[in-house]
């Protein structure tokens, strides 16, 4: 595990989303190396743009739990993300690589070259194809300044942005098959759904499922069960995919009587995420006829429902599992829960950015 020079710990990773906060450090701790600071800090002001004086609350909660220094490697803001697959000439071309995928995904994203950052790295070539391809993410500069100036104004030092999806997969990567295999990464966030495949080591697919977000589904549950979406997201905690064969909160009279309920939504919501889920590993194999489908990884918010990881297993063929705390290399007195573990995936991977192991 790599530091910056001159500093005991990471950077502190920073998954600033719709609905909660998220915030990673790394360091050493007893002779052991791994998760040294977490947090979650449910936002003042769902869904709008973050502000000075909700900076100024996570920087005092950053200073209560724990997190050393002011740098910060912060998530792109994942609704605005831009992705395209480009082809490029072939690598021993001598072409200018940079500039050719900066003005490729310009013209693709139907953006001026100027008015936004761009990162790619190449894929494995299909064997259908003739051209060499990268991966390309980027974000347009009025999506991303007015979040990093206010961090910036607040007195921290934004050193890196990086896509969530690639942090998420960092996080995830003891978990991740063989390289010549395809696995995924779904990132069930409160705004909206994104699905990563991974082959060859590298994100080799990164989109936004349509008409996903957990905060779609939690209003569907409010809405059908007639309750404030409070209660809703304390149900879908506590009864999760079991239905009526919960058991946690037996005792709890109302709690058992919408339980049954619960059950049908879920399906319903689920079952067209599964689709698109389908559907996406039968692109990845039709681009990779000799990988085979691994295993497909559930991150953030949506993650932690009980009992998701194995109904959508029984809709995809691929092994479906929550992310684990098996790459956090947990230090004493950190959460090494799985709940833990799927909620803060971007933020542990956006710590590791400068990890070069």
């Amino acid at each position: 595990m790599s530091f910056l020079p001159g500093f005991r710990g990471s950077p502190i990773g920073l998954d600033v989303g719709s609905r909660v906060i998220k915030a990673v450090q790394l360091g050493r701790a007893h002779g052991e190396r791994g998760v040294t600071a977490s947090v979650s800090i449910t936002r003042v002001r769902p869904g709008e743009a973050i502000d000075r004086d909700e900076v100024q609350r996570l920087s005092r909660v950053l200073s209560q739990q724990g997190f050393s220094g002011r740098q910060l490697v912060v998530s792109a803001p994942s609704e605005q993300l831009m992705t395209a697959v480009i082809d490029m000439p072939p690598r021993d071309s001598g072409a200018p690589y940079d500039l050719i995928a900066s003005q490729e995904f310009a013209r693709l994203q139907s953006q001026e070259p100027g008015q936004f950052e761009v990162a790619w790295w190449d894929i494995p070539q299909p064997p259908r194809s003739s051209s060499a391809k990268v991966m390309a993410v980027g974000c347009a500069h009025a999506d991303t300044d007015p979040m990093l100036d206010v961090l910036i104004g607040c007195g921290f030092d934004v050193i890196a942005m990086d896509s969530g999806m690639c942090a998420a997969v960092r996080a995830c990567r003891k978990q991740i098959g063989s390289s010549e295999s395809i696995s995924a990464v779904l990132d069930l966030g409160w705004g909206s759904a994104r699905l990563g495949l991974i082959h060859g080591g590298v994100v080799v697919f990164d989109r936004t499922l349509p008409g996903s977000g957990m905060e779609k589904f939690h209003g569907r549950v409010s809405e059908s069960l007639h309750i404030e979406l409070a209660e809703a997201d304390c149900l879908i905690q506590s009864v999760g995919m079991m239905g009526d064969d919960y058991g946690p909160d037996q005792d709890d009279a109302k709690t058992h009587a919408v339980a049954p309920m619960l059950r049908p939504i879920f399906t319903s919501y689920f079952k067209d995420i599964g689709k698109d889920l389908e559907a996406s590993f039968e692109y990845a194999s039709h681009q990779y006829p000799d990988a085979k489908p691994n295993r497909l990884i559930l991150v953030g918010g949506g993650g932690t429902v009980p009992g998701l990881a194995e109904y959508l297993d029984t809709l995809i063929d691929p092994e479906v599992v929550s992310a684990d705390a098996s790459g956090w290399g947990v230090t004493s007195g950190m959460p090494s829960s799985n709940t833990a573990a799927a909620m803060m995936a971007t933020a542990q991977g956006l710590a590791s950015y400068y990890d070069q192991d």
